[in-house]
């Protein structure tokens, strides 16, 4: 439960990164913050910093990507910073809640609107199958509310449009597009932590249910089109002569930092 009951809130966790970059810590930012926001809306803040690929684990510093991310739009506000926040919080391999991933890679399978029941009844088959155990039904649909408060709320991820409030639920919305920058750093980042040292794949492995194209809820066809690009940048190779078709391992996620705020 580390988001204490607070969906993520952008401009609270833009606090942090000058704090840690400064070499203070989260307790530096508690003790600032604490009789402004509440004991437990400072423990959140971080733990979603942490999750969103911008915090190190174990440690009061940014990552790279943070430090990145801090040098460019320290205020949270580009798409692009947005959509890797969102990546980092819906891969497979952390640093996320798995739920979080679960949940994401679900959705495109619904026709047309899903509930909050809905959204509760996933985030118990996955604490159920990652786990191995139950959580109460008041936990399970915190989870499931925090989910869709961090994607329509507009101090959240709400500017990229990826679910939007229905009139008997929540729908899919229309997407913002995804810079090609932050597919590459993505994708590099998707490729450490699933695949390792192998230096190819096959293309549909990329695209099949619970891919890589799914946290980002691109169709298959979008997603060939966008590698198709990044070949076109040097990032990688497809091949296609022949089935099954093949893409090549991108470089390591440091080096396509400087990708992300290209386009």
């Amino acid at each position: 439960m580390f988001h204490e009951s607070f969906s993520l809130n952008r401009p609270a966790m833009s606090l942090i990164l000058p704090i840690l970059a400064n070499g203070g810590d989260e307790a530096t930012f508690s003790a600032a913050l604490r009789d402004s926001l509440g004991a437990n809306y400072v423990k959140a803040m971080p733990r979603y910093a942490r999750s969103c690929g911008l915090v190190e684990f174990g440690l009061p510093k940014l990552t790279p990507l943070g430090q990145h991310v801090l040098a460019h739009d320290p205020s949270l506000t580009l798409p692009a910073t947005q959509w890797l926040m969102h990546y980092h919080l819906s891969a497979p391999s952390g640093p996320g809640p798995r739920f979080w991933h679960d949940l994401t890679v679900r959705l495109p399978d619904y026709d047309a609107t899903f509930s909050s029941n809905d959204l509760t009844e996933e985030v118990g088959k996955s604490v159920e199958t990652t786990q191995g155990r139950t959580l109460a039904e008041r936990s399970l649909r915190t989870c499931a509310t925090i989910y869709t408060g961090t994607y329509t709320k507009p101090e959240g991820l709400g500017a990229l449009h990826l679910v939007q409030e229905a009139p008997d639920g929540y729908r899919l919305g229309d997407a913002e597009p995804v810079p090609l920058g932050v597919l590459a750093y993505a994708l590099a980042h998707y490729w450490e932590r699933r695949y390792g040292h192998v230096q190819t794949r096959n293309l549909s492995d990329l695209s099949e249910p619970g891919g890589f194209g799914r946290l980002f809820f691109l169709s298959q066809f979008a997603l060939n089109k966008a590698l198709r690009a990044l070949t076109r940048r040097g990032v990688l190779e497809l091949w296609q002569q022949a089935p099954p078709h093949q893409v090549t391992k991108p470089p390591k996620p440091a080096a396509l930092l400087e990708e992300i705020y290209d386009d």
